[in-house]
This record gives C-alpha cells, structure tokens and sequence, in this order.
C-alpha cells in the first residue's frame, strides 16, 4: 500500500474522512488568506505543528554587488524532525509575541459559515499527514494559496514564497528581483511564470492540501 493510499491517510489520520477534499481545499485557501493578511500587517502566524512565519528586515546583494535592505517574509521550523539528521532551516530567533492560530481560525469559520471547531478539526486532520511525511523524508509540496510553498525533499525543507507576496512585503520590488536574479535565492522564490513542480523527484510529488500525486518532467535548473 503507497503511504498516500486513501487507506493509509485515514489510518494514520481518521479525521479526514469527515470531510470531502474540496472541504479541504476551501478551508485551507481560507487560512492560507489570513495567513497573507496578517503578514503584510507584519504579524507572526503560526502553521500549527509545523513551524511559524514572519517578516523581518535583512541586507541583501545582487547584480555588481548593490546592496540594499528589504523586509521579506520567512518561514521557521517548529522543532527539528528527525530523518537521519535533523532538517535544516532559517535559523532565526522567532518572535516573542506569536499571534494566536485560534484567531485566524475563528476568522475562517466566520468566511466559510462554519464551525470553528470543524474548521481545527480539518486544520488537525490535514496538519498531522504533514507532519508525519515530513519526519519520514517524504516528497511533499504544501501549498498555502498566495502565500507560498512549503517544498520538502528527502529530508529538506524549503519554504518557496510566491513573488506577488514578496513584492507586496517590499514595494520596491528590489527584494523579487534580487530573488529572481540571484542563484543562491531563487530556489526561495514561486515566479509567476513559473508552472512546473519544483525539483521534481522521479518518484513525483504528493501536494497538500489538495491530496493529488503529481508526475511531471523536471524542471530546467
């Protein structure tokens, strides 16, 4: 049986079977819109379980050495999983004053005309299949609408946000630029041209919160 089996996922997190995978999708594109929201307001958001992002200021170089400052979103692993070592990522100090998921969940709820409970129940459900593929070194995409991409490879994470957000964050668009133009950055970028997996492996990827395996031909590095 294939780890993303219907089988599998409601064995290793029964609460998805009370919902639909459209139920899903509309949930998640919801929070993935607070999540928007509260950092162009420069807040904290927390992805429950996995890790929180916030906007933070740094010096950055591109093209004949210019440097410039910018503020950009960046993405900070809860706790380190394990997969043979532990997985690498921003290492930054998280702010103290994180913002309350319940908040932004209680939001959803009131955009969808649902419970707020069913809206952490989906949240939980969805959250722990993530959880779970990410300690055991699985290829998964999660995709927070108009944020950005949550790529995890054989045991590497890599937050990828989307370009129309980093050029939200920093009006001067210096900051997408330079991850456009830059190798060393532009692995952290969603162009909006861009189409394709990311690093696709030949096994494929699973994409959440869709649950759709996707097989595709690499992209060109």
């Amino acid at each position: 049986m294939e780890w993303f089996s219907s089988d599998f996922l409601h064995a290793l997190s029964p609460q998805l079977a009370d919902f639909t995978k459209d139920d899903i999708t509309k949930i998640w594109e919801s929070v993935s819109e607070c999540y928007r929201q509260e950092l162009l307001l420069k807040k904290t958001v927390r992805l429950m379980g996995v890790g929180t992002m916030h906007v933070t200021e740094n010096t950055y170089w591109y093209g004949n050495m210019e440097s410039f400052k910018a503020e950009r979103p960046v993405f900070n692993v809860d706790k380190p999983y394990l997969v043979g070592k532990k997985l690498p990522n921003e290492k930054r100090s998280q702010p103290e004053d994180l913002e309350a998921a319940e908040v932004i969940y209680a939001e959803v709820a009131l955009r969808l005309h649902i419970p707020k409970k069913k809206v952490l129940k989906c949240i939980e459900a969805t959250t722990k299949v993530f959880v779970w593929a990410l300690s055991k070194g699985k290829n998964v995409d999660f995709v927070l609408r108009n944020v950005g991409i949550l790529v995890c490879r054989e045991g590497r994470v890599t937050m990828r946000f989307y370009e129309n957000l980093l050029r939200d964050v920093d009006k001067t668009g210096k900051l997408a630029n330079a991850f456009l133009q830059t190798p060393r950055l532009r692995p952290l970028i969603v162009a909006r041209t861009e189409r394709t997996i990311f690093r696709m492996p030949p096994g494929g990827v699973f994409v959440l919160p869709h649950f759709a395996k996707k097989v595709e031909l690499r992209e060109p590095q």
